[in-house]
């Protein structure tokens, strides 16, 4: 067993141990996204969220090429809880925004979704909303009423959430949240990060930012920003879960900073307007989070599993990535689940998923007791991922303590 810091509204003490995987993980695991198919030669950057009619919409960045290439936005939709999976649409074509550029359009990159359904909206129960950005520069939003059947036009709302001196931003990628309850219940929050510099340009110093909606998405603006520039945790792509107390847990992606580990960690009392100090003095918002919170540097997952305040018999928080501690060793491999039922006082180790090449990872609550993870997958004699995964889970497959 293990044990060290991290920092909350109080210090806490983590905890984590070694843990098996989850009995017949692999032989249960559906592929949804094959690199290679569809006409894409690499799929890349999943979310995923349950629609209000239950069905599963899985959203990933479908590309011609690397980071850098033509790149559309897709989904795929399962009815049956993620046993079987529809047929590839197109949710943003990249050949829709070649007007957008004036003479001959760069290979355009659509992408980072961090879709959210909106439950409370009276007018529109179940509305999706999907912020996602063109080519890490310019942030738009569109929405489904028919669970993601169709999609209306997009919308830009560059202006209302990046500020002047930043160039490359990202939305998500991961599922974003409502809030639940409290004061702000109805919000719409959407993680996010940007870094200063040339328009989406990745280079410069590192931030995270939350994006927010009062209104059910008719307007969008800034709320917390992260702009500790000159510390040594460079906060990146983030990810964000609802607490009992009706706080924010934001848990962030520490970009080779000079921190020790490669998480930071921030809370939120005001719904995502503004970061909490953080109790660690060095750090102003976001503070290292240390074991068991081991994944290289890599997009990681939170999800409200379970609350006592929603009728479950627990509650549970819990979070995906890949494990350097892993039998694959150091890399982007071994993709693990680590939880917490104490509101992200403390954190365990929980089961691992998947053995080999892994990388970027969403989680989606499917009923009481069962969950899901989607995730960039790939065999254990591979060096690198080829497909996007779908895992199922339950209760008992966590072994809580």
């Amino acid at each position: 067993m293990r044990s060290v810091l991290v920092y909350s509204a109080t210090v806490a003490v983590i905890t984590g141990s070694s843990v098996g995987a989850i009995n017949a993980a692999e032989s249960s695991a559906v592929t949804v996204f094959q690199n290679g198919s569809d006409g894409y030669r690499v799929f890349r950057i999943p979310a995923i969220i349950k629609a209000a009619n239950n069905d599963l919409l899985a959203f990933c960045e479908a590309r011609f090429g690397g980071d850098a290439s033509e790149i559309d936005l897709v989904s795929k939709r399962s009815s049956d809880g993620g046993k079987t999976w529809q047929e590839l649409r197109i949710v943003q074509n990249k050949i829709d925004f070649r007007n957008l550029f004036d003479g001959d359009a760069p290979p355009i990159t659509i992408g980072n979704p961090a879709p959210v359904v909106d439950l409370l909206d009276p007018e529109h129960p179940g509305r999706i909303w999907l912020p996602f950005t063109l080519e890490n520069d310019r942030v738009f939003v569109t929405y489904s009423d028919d669970h993601g059947k169709t999609w209306a036009g997009r919308r830009e709302i560059t202006h209302d959430v990046k500020l002047k001196d930043w160039g490359w931003y990202a939305t998500g990628p991961v599922h974003s949240i409502q809030l639940q309850r409290g004061k702000h219940r109805g919000r719409l929050v959407i993680p996010a990060d940007h870094r200063l510099g040339d328009d989406g340009a990745d280079r410069g110093a590192e931030g995270a930012q939350a994006i927010i909606s009062d209104d059910h998405g008719t307007s969008w603006r800034l709320g917390a920003i992260d702009d500790t520039y000159n510390d040594d945790l460079k906060a990146n792509e983030t990810t964000v879960v609802e607490l009992n107390n009706g706080r924010l847990y934001f848990n962030t992606r520490d970009q080779k900073g000079r921190a020790k580990g490669t998480r930071g960690s921030a809370y939120s009392s005001d719904g995502g307007e503004t970061f909490d100090p953080a109790t660690n003095a060095d750090y102003k918002w976001f503070s290292p989070a240390a074991e068991p919170f081991d994944p290289p540097v890599v997009q990681c997952a939170l999800l409200r599993a379970a609350s006592l305040l929603n009728g479950d018999d627990r509650d549970l928080i819990l979070f995906s990535g890949p494990d350097e501690s892993g039998p694959s060793g150091q890399g982007r491999s071994d993709l693990r689940l680590r939880y917490s039922t104490d509101e992200t006082a403390t954190w365990h180790d929980g089961p691992l998923i998947h053995e080999g090449p892994a990388a970027y990872s969403d989680l989606v609550r499917l009923r009481a007791g069962q969950f899901g993870v989607v995730f960039e997958a790939g065999s254990k004699e591979r060096k690198s991922h080829d497909r996007i995964d779908f895992v199922r889970f339950g209760m008992a497959d966590l072994k809580l303590r």
